[in-house]
Order: structure tokens, then sequence, then C-alpha cells
């Protein structure tokens, strides 16, 4: 497929709600729960037993102690944190091996891993050497990681590395018109890391939107936002808390929620099915559709995941190509 030519210039807007709380990045501000840091301090390594236990890097008192505290009301809630970053780490491995991405775009990309090795651009770099032939392009993937909080992007600068084609970007995920604005950058003295015309991309949008303060409404219309600026045949991998069906599921997924916004970073917001589908409108879903994000194509079967596992959806979903004879969507950039 052959991105279209004037996808930088897409007419869907998003107008982000800068005034708020919850949009101001933490940085160094203790007085507030960093989400990059919570989630770090879920992390877990292997013992020499093979056992899981909790590996630490980057968290500070205020996210471990935030931990400590949703674990109390939510047991295995790091679950639910680790199963989102695993997903994202699947699907992008998936996604340059077997469906010839050249650039992986990162939003709202968190702290690097524990261990360097499990980094997501280390991880893609192993499996491209593990599925490379003489069909493939020799050419690495470009892995580019957008992070709006000073504090984790200083962080990921030190896993940067531009001749290995690892960049780490400040950009705003929650303004797709100026995040994308910055990497598909056009000026002939300063071109783009992202190029609509050559590249085959595919956008990570994981934990961020979750917490976005807005109604899922807001969140449907900035991912919706963000799909207009991707070229034709783009891939988006996206996860969000969800809300299951099942009323018991249901009922204790609402509890998680309530302990995210009273006991971690004061917001955190489930979607359904519905609103899920709201926010990847107008793409191709890949199979196997919406569900949760332990059991999309895990790496070996699933070991009896917790109950809480249900509480994070995870979904693969592409832009559809170019194609004349079809009438234009109306969230195609506009070719004029």
């Amino acid at each position: 497929m052959t991105p279209t030519d004037t996808t930088p210039h897409a007419s869907t807007t998003y107008t982000p709600d800068q005034a708020s709380w919850w949009w101001r990045a933490c940085g160094t501000d203790r007085d507030r729960i960093n989400l990059a840091y919570l989630y770090d301090a879920f992390r877990e390594a292997r013992n020499s037993d093979n056992y899981p236990v909790p590996c630490i890097k980057f968290a500070h008192h205020n996210e471990y102690a935030a931990a400590r505290r949703l674990t109390a009301r939510i047991p295995n809630a790091g679950f639910v944190f680790r199963s989102e970053r695993a997903f994202l780490d699947r699907a992008a491995t998936y996604l340059v091996a077997r469906q010839n991405v050249s650039a992986i775009v990162v939003a709202g990309a968190g702290l690097p891993h524990i261990d360097d090795q499990d980094d997501l651009h280390s991880i893609i770099r192993r499996s491209e050497v593990s599925t490379h032939n003489r069909r493939q392009n020799s050419a690495r993937a470009a892995v580019i990681y957008v992070e709006r909080d000073p504090l984790t992007l200083a962080h990921l600068r030190t896993v940067a590395d531009v001749d290995n084609g690892v960049h780490a970007v400040q950009g705003e995920p929650w303004d797709p018109t100026a995040m994308w604005n910055k990497l598909y950058n056009t000026a002939s003295e300063n071109p783009g890391l992202v190029s609509a015309k050559h590249d085959r991309v595919a956008l990570l949008l994981g934990p961020m939107l979750s917490y976005h303060g807005g109604s899922r409404t807001d969140v449907a219309q900035l991912v919706q936002a963000h799909l207009a600026r991707l070229p034709a045949g783009a891939f988006l991998a996206l996860t969000h808390l969800f809300l299951p069906d099942h009323p018991d599921l249901a009922a204790q997924a609402l509890e998680f929620e309530d302990a995210l916004q009273f006991h971690g970073p004061g917001t955190g917001s489930l979607a359904t099915h519905e609103q899920i589908e709201a926010m990847i409108a107008g793409t191709a879903l890949l199979p196997p559709g919406i569900g949760p994000a332990f059991a999309w194509y895990p790496d070996g079967p699933p070991t009896d995941p917790p109950v809480c596992g249900n509480f994070a959806a995870a979904v693969l979903a592409q832009k559809p190509g170019s194609d004349s004879s079809l009438p234009e969507p109306p969230w195609r950039p506009d070719r004029t």
C-alpha cells in the first residue's frame, strides 16, 4: 500500500483541555503521582528460582506507596499494568517482523525498562535478527519514543541511539496535530523522523488514554485525530482500561477504577467495548479483535491470569489503504 501524499495535512482536529490539572505533566511535582513511575513500581523481575519479585528502578516513594495501596485494594493489581506493556511489546514485534513496519511511534512512552534487554527497541532488534531472511529488507525499523513529561523524557534520552534508529522526542500525544507536525516536519533543513511517503508506520497508544481526564467521547476524538494524521495502511496498537460485560467482573472493574482515582494518580477511567469501537472507527480490526491484553497472542499459554487481567483491553487495527473507487471517509485527510 502507498501512503497518500497529503497525510500530514489532515483536516480532523482535536482541541485539548490544557487548563485542566490532569493535562499538566507531573515533572518533579512530588505532590502528584507520576503515571510513568507508577507503572515502574509494578514491574517485576525473575529470581534464580524463576519466581517473580518486585524490581523497581525509577519509582519514587509517592508511586511506590500508591502501588501498595492499589494492591491492598485490588489483589494482583500490578498484572493490569504489566499486561498493557507486554501487549505493546508483542504487537510491535509482530508489526516489524510480519507487517514490514519501518517506523514505530510509541506515544506516551513511559520509562525505560529495568533491564535494557527488555526495552521495546531491544526486543524489536532481536526479532529483526531472528526473522531476517534474504527476501526481507535489511533496514532496521525506527523506534520513536514520544513523551510529554520532562522527567520521564530525561530517562528516555539515556537509551536513545540515533545511529541504531532509536529516538526520544518531546511531544504531546494529547495534542495529535502538534505531535505529528513535529514527527512529519518536512522542512528540507530539518527533515522529520517519519515520512508519510516512504514509511510503513505503526502508532502505539498505550496506558495514557485511560488517564485522560475527559470523557471517553473526548478520548475517541483524540484517537480519531491521531488516525487522521497516519498514512494509509498504517497500524494502530491501543490499550485501555476495560469495563467487562459480565456483571460480576464489571463490579470489580469499577472498584479498580475507584481505587485509581482515590488511591492512585487521581485519574483513570474504564471504557466499554462500544467506546473502544468508537475510538478505532474507520479502521480494519485485526484478529482477535478487542479483548484482554494478556490474551493477545501471548508468548506461551497464559499461566492462570488473575481476575483483574480482564480490566485492560487491547486492540490492533489498520487504517485502510487509499482506493479511488471508494468514497472518502470523513476522517481521511483533506486533499485540497
